[in-house]
């Protein structure tokens, strides 16, 4: 094909036909300008929207705090207790230390040892004796990281 018959070619777009490639794009580039236009000052004003909903919610929760606050202090309500925490950490030696809190008292605290496996000491002497060929590491257990209460 020739540029004589691109440019004579007839293109379809959408429901609108156009008489050479260079005005469809044009088109095309238009539209899709003025269509990328109304969606983002769609999204803009869903924003500002959510933006005056949530500070609303915060005014709320700031309320409703100083009520809870003057009410602990008259007396009439007792101070509210914080949700225990449960923090659960893996030390070097495979051991998991299981704190529990409560605000920042320690409420409970354990230690839960790993399961030791035997492994081959390959930095044993040849002329060891057969307990010190052998050294007990850590095994982990997946399942017992996730829930080991």
């Amino acid at each position: 094909m020739t540029n004589e018959t691109l440019r004579a070619q007839e293109i379809n777009v959408g429901a609108r036909t156009y008489k050479n490639a260079n005005s469809a794009r044009r088109k095309t580039k238009s539209e899709a300008t003025a269509e990328y236009a109304e969606i983002l000052a769609a999204k803009l004003a869903s924003i500002d929207d959510d933006l005056k909903r949530l500070e609303k919610e915060r005014e709320t929760v700031k309320e409703i705090d100083t009520l809870r606050h003057d009410a602990e202090e008259r007396g009439t309500i007792r101070p509210s207790a914080e949700a225990p925490e449960t923090v659960k950490r893996v030390m070097g030696d495979g051991t998991i230390l299981v704190t529990t809190t409560e605000g920042n008292r320690v409420v409970e605290q354990y230690r839960k040892k790993p399961r030791l496996i035997p492994v081959p000491n390959d930095a044993a002497p040849k002329n060891a004796l057969p307990s010190e060929k052998i050294k007990w590491v850590p095994k982990q257990n997946p399942l017992e990281m996730l829930d080991f209460a």
